[in-house]
């Protein structure tokens, strides 16, 4: 493996950038888990993988997720259905996070983390919670991260919807996890996480502040999935953005998650000192909120821990903007780009967009496409948005090591991680029941 062996050689296929548009034939070394060389001799020694008929890439990368929702797929439905978007959080998600113990954390780390590098993401930005285990939580959810080779950004949901021990916990535990990561404990990245705004005192809005402060950190928020937030703030004698203004959300790496009912000009004065939109259309669609408005160049996608095949996610993007008409289904594999972009800066590399070069961090996907039409850089966004899907991914490798081959992981015993995955999804659903 390149990471710490001979140099792998990728030959016989297509680079691929998305940003700047690239497509072109080139073998590519990779050696001490970075590319080492584009075109040009292969080295002797090299171990060469054949990639005729396939696509050489950046990998993608997940710009919003909730790895504890990976057990939820085909989970009982609520009963009678929630109506609203907070019926929705009470009666489903925060049943569920309350169900969770530190063993289901890990888990459902676990299944989410195969489910990206199988997807072709190597890096996965995560905000997390389980109330009933918060402590060491995001320990086990570094720990699956780790198993199974993909990078991230972790953060706890800070929240004060049970009261103040709760709460209190969370932001422990965000701490506790930003010093592990200051001290060079842990190859992830940390963020101070917190809810939606709605469920934040002032109190708590200072104290995140200060956390953020204090590690020189970024935030990753909810905020303004629909209209409750505004009108919270509203019910408190504020404005949405007075409040978030409090939180000091505006700064470089943190993250506004949907922002589906923050008003332009906020997000643009946000996003001007560095924050993040990252946009979730597919679950948006999904809760019924709304169709986000964002615009810039600091607009990411995520799936809000629907599966975490950003493929699916540009195309839903695509589509749901185009019906609209609003002008932004033309942003789609642009802000594909811009997940990656984030990664990149919460990984320290700069907020630039990653490419197939030598000196590149060997994060890399590739995708048995050969194209049936011709594709250039003119025409590779029509390729991606109508020709591209996750289901052609042969091999995701991180770091220069190769964590999906021939579309096996092989990191982990898929299969015994399936079985391990149902009966924990079993007794989480059962768990869940009994929580009213």
């Amino acid at each position: 493996m390149s990471d710490g062996g001979p140099p792998v050689a990728l030959v016989g296929g297509t680079v691929v950038d998305l940003s700047p548009a690239r497509s072109e034939r080139a073998d590519v070394v990779l050696a001490g888990g970075r590319i080492a060389q584009v075109a040009g001799e292969v080295p002797a020694g090299a171990v060469r993988v054949d990639a005729s008929g396939c696509l050489v890439m950046p990998a993608f990368s997940v710009a919003h997720t909730h790895l504890y929702s990976a057990l939820a797929c085909g989970m009982p439905p609520a009963s009678p259905a929630p109506k609203t978007f907070v019926d929705i959080l009470k009666r489903v998600w925060w049943r569920l996070d309350r169900a969770l113990d530190l063993d289901l954390v890990h888990t459902s780390a676990l299944v989410g983390a195969v489910e990206a590098v199988k997807r072709g993401a190597a890096y996965v930005v995560d905000h997390h919670a389980s109330p009933n285990a918060v402590d060491g939580s995001l320990d086990r959810i570094a720990d699956a991260l780790d198993e199974v080779g993909v990078r991230g950004a972790l953060c706890y949901e800070t929240t004060g919807r049970g009261g103040r021990e709760p709460r209190d916990a969370g932001l422990r535990e965000n701490e506790r996890f930003l010093e592990r990561v200051g001290a060079g404990r842990s190859r992830h990245a940390a963020l101070v996480g917190a809810h939606a705004p709605f469920t934040l005192d002032d109190d708590t809005l200072d104290a995140l502040k200060d956390l953020a402060d204090r590690h020189h950190a970024g935030l990753h928020v909810h905020v303004a999935e629909d209209t409750t937030d505004a009108a919270d703030a509203i019910a408190r004698g504020t404005t949405l953005r007075a409040r978030l203004d409090r939180l000091g959300l505006a700064r470089p790496g943190s993250i506004l998650a949907h922002a589906v009912h923050l008003g332009g000009e906020d997000i643009a004065a946000l996003t001007s000192a560095g924050a993040w939109v990252v946009t979730n259309p597919r679950s948006n669609m999904n809760n019924a909120v709304g169709l986000s408005a964002a615009r810039g160049a600091r607009v990411a996608l995520g799936t809000d821990g629907i599966g975490a095949d950003m493929l699916a996610e540009a195309h839903a993007h695509f589509l749901r903007h185009a019906e609209a008409g609003d002008g932004l289904a033309s942003e789609s594999v642009a802000r594909l780009v811009g997940a990656q972009r984030l990664a990149a800066l919460l990984s320290g590399d700069g907020e630039r967009a990653p490419r197939v070069a030598a000196g590149e961090r060997a994060d890399l996907a590739i995708l048995a496409y050969d194209a049936p039409t011709p594709m250039t850089a003119e025409n590779l966004e029509g390729h991606v948005l109508f020709g591209w899907s996750s289901a052609l991914v042969r091999d995701t490798i991180v770091g220069g090591r190769f964590v999906v081959r021939d579309r096996k992981v092989v990191t982990v015993d898929e299969a015994a991680l399936a079985a391990r995955a149902r009966e924990a999804a079993r007794r989480l659903w059962e768990r869940m029941g009994a929580i009213r």
